[in-house]
């Protein structure tokens, strides 16, 4: 079940992040320089973070802008999981649930970047309905392909 980051999660938060050497090397980071990144951004007031944990250890992260400053829309600006599970299906259903729960309720119209390196990740989002918007470039400097996805309000 996924629920809200709290500052007492940081140290499980920490653990986890420093674990992710294959994605902290998409980055162009060291383990240590991508956790202490990320930590700094789930702590941010702006971002809804959310974790999930297994066994008290924690399996699986997201961060929600919920209105950008630019564009108004949704952003999902991390979305990691334990490297051990990727390919289990275990990102499918957590991706499931954070859209229907956090993301829905409040957005119509969703975006996140992915790194151009990142082609399991592009498949995996454009399996979800996400389609390639545009090309851009993070606050760090980072080329990232733009995805959207807009669903139908009732």
């Amino acid at each position: 079940m996924i629920r809200l980051y709290t500052p007492s999660d940081q140290t499980k938060l920490e653990a986890f992040l420093v674990r992710q050497t294959g994605f902290a090397a998409m980055n162009g980071q060291t383990a240590e320089a991508f956790r202490d990144e990320n930590v700094s951004d789930f702590e941010a007031e702006e971002t809804v973070s959310l974790l999930l944990e297994q066994d008290d250890h924690i399996v699986a992260i997201a961060d929600l802008l919920k209105r950008h400053p630019v564009d108004g829309s949704l952003w999902l600006g991390l979305f990691i999981i334990d490297e051990p599970l990727q390919g289990t299906g275990a990102a499918q259903r957590l991706y499931e649930q954070l859209e229907q729960e956090y993301m829905r309720p409040f957005h119509h119209v969703f975006r996140l970047g992915v790194l151009p390196e990142n082609e399991r990740g592009r498949r995996f989002w454009e399996r979800n309905g996400y389609v390639y918007e545009r090309e851009s470039v993070t606050g760090r400097g980072v080329s990232v392909h733009v995805l959207k996805k807009e669903i139908e309000t009732p």
